[in-house]
């Protein structure tokens, strides 16, 4: 579903910030930047060498945005989407960046004018929240799979 929201303030960011190479991938909506460079859909090996390319991700609150830069050690701002805004089913997103909000690399802005002083704090820590972050479950919660899966 479009998320224009995300774009066009991602995008009068970019329009302030013109020192910045900033590339947005923005889907099926209406909005096109201005001020950024952007394609509509990535493959699946494109986005990965975007992201690993990247100093920070931008995205909806979505698991998968979070667990990619996770995976690569990149900040992420998350946004979410909101079913008000036809922009979801569901206000599961909101859920979803509250509960995140307070991991490592992890930056939330509820709303679009949040979005700029985020992005500006977020690129000002560097990504110095990343140190602690682990791509494997915790030890006890495989042991307890484990033994569910046996049993």
């Amino acid at each position: 579903m479009p998320f224009d929201r995300l774009i066009r303030a991602a995008d009068q960011w970019a329009r302030d910030h013109m020192q910045h190479d900033i590339f947005a991938q923005i889907g099926g909506g209406s909005y096109q930047p201005e001020y950024m460079r952007w394609t509509r859909m990535l493959l699946p090996s494109e986005f990965r060498e975007t992201v690993r390319d990247a100093s920070l991700m931008v995205a909806h609150g979505g698991m998968g945005s979070f667990f990619a830069a996770m995976e690569m050690r990149k900040p992420i701002i998350l946004m979410p989407r909101f079913a008000a805004n036809r922009e979801h089913t569901t206000d599961h997103q909101v859920h979803t960046v509250r509960w995140l909000r307070e991991k490592p690399g992890v930056y939330v802005a509820m709303s679009d004018d949040e979005l700029p002083p985020v992005i500006d704090k977020a690129l000002n820590e560097k990504g110095s929240r990343l140190d602690n972050f682990c791509k494997v479950a915790p030890q006890p919660f495989l042991m307890k799979i484990r033994q569910f899966l046996l049993n």
